[in-house]
């Protein structure tokens, strides 16, 4: 009984030096994981901070983009007006040199030239709104162009983390 005893406790003992020895193992591996994790979240920090980076720098981009064309359209718009107003005054100059010019004598042939001048500067007016409009309508095609530049941009750093934390922690 008593080798029965010390084959027992050898068996024991080779038991708890297994236990101690796979404890010591799970306890390196725990750790080795920890360190693996730690690298894994800071690395997806970095390309975060980097896509979100990114993504800051277009969006300035678009928006000096978006400003400038502004500043364009409205300048352009502000020549059209001035030279709209130059055309109305000269207009206006040539009836009344006319008018009083020939007075009573050619009043009717003036009404006529005055609804020409008069069409005229309709046509001038017209054109300069026309142009007005078109540069507003290209503004604003620019100013949507660069919202969904901005929006695809946001979308796609979005996607891209979303995608790398979730390879990285497993899918839900």
């Amino acid at each position: 009984m008593n080798e029965e005893n010390k084959d027992l406790e050898d068996k024991i003992k080779n038991t708890e030096n297994t236990v101690d020895s796979s404890t010591d193992a799970i306890t390196d591996k725990a750790d080795h994981l920890k360190t693996s994790a730690n690298e894994a979240l800071d690395n997806a920090k970095e390309k975060a901070s980097a896509l979100a980076d990114e993504a800051e720098e277009k969006l300035d981009d678009l928006a000096d983009d978006a400003n400038e064309a502004f500043t364009n359209a409205k300048e352009k718009a502000g020549a059209f007006a001035e030279d709209a107003k130059e055309a109305f005054t000269n207009v206006k100059e040539k009836a009344t040199a006319f008018i009083e010019g020939d007075a009573k004598e050619t009043l009717d042939a003036a009404k006529v030239k005055a609804d020409e001048f008069a069409e005229d500067a309709k046509e001038v007016l017209g054109n300069v709104a026309e142009k007005t409009t078109e540069f507003a309508s290209e503004a604003s095609e620019k100013l949507e162009d660069i919202a969904e530049d901005a929006q695809e941009v946001i979308e796609e750093a979005t996607k891209k983390t979303k995608g790398f934390f979730q390879r990285l922690f497993g899918s839900k």
